[in-house]
C-alpha cells in the first residue's frame, strides 16, 4: 500500500442551485421567478418547449418545459441579469435578455418554423438522425442497425451523421473507427494494416456501411425527417440544472451544445466527467478520464465549487479514471494504473492498493462497492476486489466462451459493467458474448446467465454467422446482438437491471432464479448505456444516441423520457440521490464539460392525456 501526493484546485464562485418545492440554495439576491408562454406562428400554444435561463456571471443553466397551455414557470431565482432562450426542433429559437428584480419577470415567445431542411437537420439528436435515414427496405433497415451497432459505441450518431460524404469518404471514416484509438499512431495513418487490423466486427461491415452511408448521407440531404414529438404530460414536470465543469487546461469551448442550431460539437475539448456518484452530504464525485491534471473531481451543488484531485502515476503524469464510487463510510474509490485507489475526503489522504507482483488481472473500468466497504471492478474476463483492511486482492474469472462463439481464438472477451446485489453477490456483463456473470464471493461460484439473440427481422444469415465467428463487443456488434453494457441492482429487491446497448432494451434479472424479462425502450435506436435504481425501485436509464434521461416504473411498466437542454450529451452514467423525495437524478455529459441534475415536484399534477414522452 502506498500513498500518492494529492493536488487539488478549487474553481468557480457560488452557483445558484435550482430547486423544486424547497428553499433555494446559496441565494444572494432578491428571489424571483421568470414565467411566460410560448406559441407557434399560428398562435397555437406549444407544449414541451425547453426554456433555459442563465444569470450573468454564473456557471450554471436552469431549464424548464412548457405545459399543455404553452406556459412555463421557473423556480425561485436570484435577482439579476438573465439570458433566456426557448428551443424546439424545427423552429427558430426565441431569445431575450431581461432583468429579474423582485416578484416575477414575464417573457413570451412566438417561435417561427424553420423552412431550410439543412438547418433543421443540424438541430436533431442522434435518434432523429438514425430514424431519418432511408430504411424503406429490409436491407436498408439492416444497415441502420449495422451502423448504430458499430459506429456509435463511442460517440452519438449525430456527431458523424450531421456531415455528408460520398462512399469513399465514409469508407475512410469507417477505417478510422476500426483502429481508433491506436496509441502512438498519427491520425492520418490510422487505417487497418496487417499488423494492426483493428476491430474485426467493424471491418466486416466496412464496405456495406460505406455504400449505404454514401447513399444516405452523400450528395442529397435527408428527405424524410423523423422528428420526435415534444415532451408532454409528466415529462414536462421537471427542473433541470446543468453545471459547467471548468477545465484545467483552459477555458471551456464556446460551443457547449446549448445552441441546437450549431449541431453536435467535437468532444476534443469537451470530454470530461465519465461517471458521477453522490455522497451522504450531497456532494457529487466525478470520474474523469481525459482532462489534464484531473483524476476525479467533486462538485458541491449548494455553492457550485468544483474541487479537482490529481493522482500522479509512476511516470509523473496525471492518471485518468473511468469510474468512481463512494462507500458507506464516505471513502471515494477510483482506479489508477490497474490498482484501486481510495480518497478519505475528511483527511485528504489518497491511498493506492498495489496488486501483488505478477498478478495479471488488473482493476478495470466500472466500479461498485459491497456492504462491507470492499470495492469491485471489472477485470479481464471477470471481476476483481480488494480488502481495504489487508490489501489482499481477489480475482474471479468467468467461464470460457461457448464453443464456436466469438471466433477462434476468442482471447479475452471482456467485462464492462458490474454491480453488487443486496446479498453481496457481484454481477458483471460480457457484452461480446451476450451474457451476464453472477459471482458469489462466499463460495467462489461463478455462473453465466446467457441472453437469447434479438429476434430482428432484418438480420441475415451473414449477421448470424458473424455473431458466431467474429468477436463482438459493446462498441461493435452485428444486427441481432444485445451487448449488455452496464448493470445496476435494486437495493430493496432480488433484482438487477441491465442496459442492452445494441438492442434498445433493458432487462430485469431475478437474482435467485436468473429469470430474464426484457422491455423495449420507447424510442428506437436510443442505445441504453447505463442505469440506476432508486429507493422506490424506479429505474433510470441514460442513452448514447438520445439526449434524454429515461424513467421506467416496473410497477406500471411505463417509460417517461425527460428531454435535456443540450445536444450531443453522450451520457455514459446515471446515479440517484435518495436523500430527497422524489429522488434527485444526476448524470455527466461526457462530451460537454457539464453535469446535469433533474429535480421533480413532490406531487406532480396528474394529466389525463399525453403519453409522457
Amino acid at each position: 500500500m502506498s500513498t500518492h501526493k494529492l493536488s487539488a484546485l478549487v474553481f468557480g464562485t457560488a452557483v445558484l442551485a435550482a430547486v423544486v418545492q424547497m428553499p433555494p440554495a446559496a441565494q444572494s439576491g432578491t428571489a424571483g421567478a421568470i414565467q411566460g408562454s410560448i406559441k407557434s406562428a399560428d398562435g397555437a400554444p406549444m407544449e414541451g418547449v425547453i426554456v433555459s435561463a442563465r444569470a450573468a456571471g454564473k456557471s450554471f443553466t436552469t431549464s424548464v418545459l412548457t405545459d399543455r397551455q404553452g406556459t412555463y414557470t421557473f423556480p425561485a431565482l436570484d435577482g439579476g441579469q438573465y439570458m433566456v432562450w426557448a428551443q424546439a426542433v424545427g423552429f427558430e429559437a426565441g431569445r431575450a435578455d431581461l432583468t429579474l428584480a423582485s416578484g416575477r419577470a414575464a417573457r413570451n415567445f412566438t417561435l417561427a418554423p424553420i423552412k431550410d431542411v439543412s438547418r433543421i437537420v443540424k438541430q436533431m439528436s442522434g435518434v432523429e438522425y438514425l430514424q431519418s435515414l432511408p430504411q424503406a427496405t429490409a436491407a436498408d433497415r439492416r444497415m441502420v442497425h449495422a451502423y448504430k451497432n458499430n459506429c456509435t459505441g463511442c460517440h452519438t450518431a449525430s456527431y458523424t451523421l450531421q456531415n455528408r460524404w460520398d462512399a469513399r469518404g465514409w469508407g475512410v471514416l469507417v477505417d478510422l473507427m476500426t483502429v481508433f484509438p491506436s496509441s502512438g499512431v498519427p491520425v492520418p495513418a490510422m487505417r487497418p494494416t496487417p499488423d494492426r487490423p483493428g476491430a474485426p466486427m467493424i471491418a466486416a461491415y466496412r464496405d456495406e456501411l460505406a455504400e449505404y452511408l454514401g447513399r444516405a448521407r452523400g450528395a442529397t440531404e435527408l428527405a424524410d425527417l423523423k422528428l420526435l414529438p415534444r415532451a408532454t404530460g409528466e415529462a414536462t414536470q421537471v427542473v433541470i440544472t446543468e453545471y459547467d465543469l471548468p477545465r484545467t487546461d483552459g477555458p471551456n469551448h464556446f460551443d457547449d451544445g446549448s445552441d441546437w442550431s450549431m449541431g453536435t460539437p467535437s468532444r476534443f475539448i469537451g470530454r470530461a466527467a465519465h461517471d458521477v456518484w453522490p455522497d451522504a452530504d450531497g456532494n457529487i464525485w466525478m470520474a474523469d478520464d481525459l482532462v489534464p491534471r484531473r483524476t476525479f473531481a467533486m462538485l458541491e451543488p449548494g455553492t457550485g465549487q468544483v474541487v479537482d484531485y490529481a493522482l500522479k502515476g509512476h511516470d509523473g503524469k496525471t492518471i485518468g479514471t473511468h469510474s468512481v464510487v463512494v462507500d458507506h463510510a464516505g471513502g471515494v474509490w477510483a482506479t489508477g494504473e490497474g490498482n484501486f485507489v481510495m480518497l478519505n475526503p475528511r483527511t485528504g489522504q489518497l491511498k493506492e492498493f498495489a496488486r501483488p507482483a505478477g498478478m495479471r488481472a488488473a482493476v478495470g473500468g466500472t466500479l461498485d462497492v459491497d456492504s462491507k466497504g470492499h470495492p469491485w471492478a471489472t477485470s479481464l474476463n471477470g471481476v476483481i476486489t480488494v480488502d481495504p483492511a489487508t490489501g489482499e486482492y481477489k480475482h474471479y474469472e468467468g467461464p470460457p466462451a461457448p464453443d464456436g462463439l466469438c471466433g477462434a481464438p476468442c482471447g479475452g472477451w471482456g467485462t464492462y459493467g458490474n454491480t453488487v446485489d443486496r446479498d453481496d453477490n457481484i454481477w458483471a456483463t460480457n457484452p461480446g458474448l451476450d451474457r451476464l456473470l453472477k459471482i458469489e464471493p462466499r463460495t467462489g461460484r461463478v455462473t453465466a446467465v446467457n441472453l437469447e439473440p434479438l429476434a430482428l427481422p432484418e438480420a441475415t444469415d451473414v449477421d448470424r454467422q458473424r455473431r458466431r465467428t467474429v468477436r463482438a463487443s459493446q462498441n461493435s456488434a452485428p444486427p441481432g446482438h444485445k451487448a449488455p453494457r452496464r448493470i445496476a441492482a435494486d437495493p430493496n429487491a432480488d433484482t438487477v437491471w441491465v442496459a442492452l446497448y445494441t438492442a434498445d432494451r433493458i432487462a430485469r434479472i431475478d437474482t435467485k432464479t436468473h429469470q430474464v424479462k426484457e422491455y423495449a425502450l420507447p424510442t428506437q435506436y436510443a442505445s441504453p448505456y447505463a442505469l440506476a435504481v432508486d429507493k422506490n425501485g424506479v429505474v433510470w436509464i441514460n442513452t448514447m444516441n438520445h439526449d434524454a434521461l429515461t424513467k421506467f416504473d416496473p410497477r406500471t411498466e411505463r417509460f417517461t423520457e425527460y428531454y435535456l437542454p443540450t445536444r450531443g450529451t453522450e451520457i455514459r452514467h446515471v446515479q440517484v440521490d435518495n436523500r430527497t423525495n422524489p429522488p434527485t437524478i444526476w448524470a455527466p455529459y461526457n462530451r460537454m464539460n457539464k453535469v446535469v441534475r433533474l429535480q421533480f415536484p413532490a406531487a406532480p399534477a396528474r394529466q389525463t392525456a399525453g403519453a409522457g414522452r
